[in-house]
């Protein structure tokens, strides 16, 4: 019989809560740092050696010369990456729900963070359009100039990129309520909007400020512009509630959710520990 929704301690609350965020705070960087280190391995390909940064990337030509061809897979190859991240994070998640570990929760978050970032570079593409000197003039905007495409089509060619992310954005709640420990906890409208807020809504905005902290000041308008349409899927997804439901025979009782991970905390400290030993540059040119 499932344990009733009041004897859920306190402590098992916040333990959820930090184990998420821990996840959420993990995932955020582990996708922005590979974005641009593909983007460096990508400039490899045509003798372009770079210094990877957490928060960018600086190319060295070699005497070689920027093409079409080379700025549109380049610049593409973060963005594209990010998408691949995030729905091979959703595919390994549903094949591995079943075992009881925090790790699916990490997949979750990676499949969220993922798939927004990569529909939030056609918003970037808009910001930074026709504007060199724009702190948005990175990744697809780039391969837009080199395109000569017109402003008009630009904006144009965000409808199908949001489309895309409204479609995943109702799709990222009822994983969250699959790991309840409890039906009791989610068997109606209003505790699975309260299970959503405290698994998924709160671990955002607690790992919006570690991710912030660790980015602080370098290109945090483009990290503004992923923390909002990051905000923006948790809101379609607690607004999704209203119709997504799960039956008991679904939920998969995450007890170990209820119980801190010391594992994802050290990962999430090496990781910040990698970003800061970092902040001058991974010199690719030497890996």
């Amino acid at each position: 019989m499932d344990k009733p929704r009041t004897h859920e301690k306190w402590y098992e609350r916040l333990s959820r809560i930090i184990n998420s965020t821990v996840c959420f705070s993990l995932a955020y960087i582990a996708i922005t740092y590979l974005f641009w280190l593909i983007m460096g391995y990508a400039g490899k390909m045509y003798k372009f050696d770079s210094f990877v940064y957490y928060f960018g990337i600086k190319y060295i030509l070699n005497d070689n010369v920027w093409t079409k061809q080379s700025i549109t897979l380049i610049f593409s190859s973060g963005s594209i990456l990010s998408l691949v991240i995030g729905i091979t994070a959703f595919f390994l998640f549903e094949r591995l729900k079943h075992i009881k570990v925090i790790f699916n929760v990490f997949l979750l978050w990676l499949f969220i963070i993922g798939t927004t970032i990569f529909a939030a570079q056609a918003v970037i593409a808009v910001l930074g359009a026709n504007e060199f000197l724009s702190p948005f003039y990175q990744n697809l905007t780039v391969v837009y100039a080199w395109w000569h495409l017109p402003y008009a089509v630009v904006c144009l060619l965000v409808l199908p990129w949001l489309a895309l992310f409204l479609f995943f954005a109702v799709n990222y709640a009822k994983p969250f309520l699959l790991t309840a420990y409890s039906y009791s906890k989610v068997n109606s409208e209003s505790r699975r909007k309260s299970y959503f807020i405290e698994t998924a809504v709160i671990p955002f905005i607690l790992g919006s400020v570690i991710t912030t902290a660790v980015t602080f000041p370098m290109n945090i308008f483009v990290h503004a512009v992923y923390l909002g349409m990051l905000g923006i899927a948790m809101l379609i997804g607690w607004l999704s509630l209203i119709y997504i439901k799960v039956s008991q025979d679904e939920i998969i009782r995450y007890k170990t959710l209820q119980q801190l991970d010391p594992i994802f905390l050290f990962l999430l400290l090496l990781a910040i520990f990698f970003v800061f030993i970092g902040w001058k540059g991974i010199n690719l040119h030497v890996i």
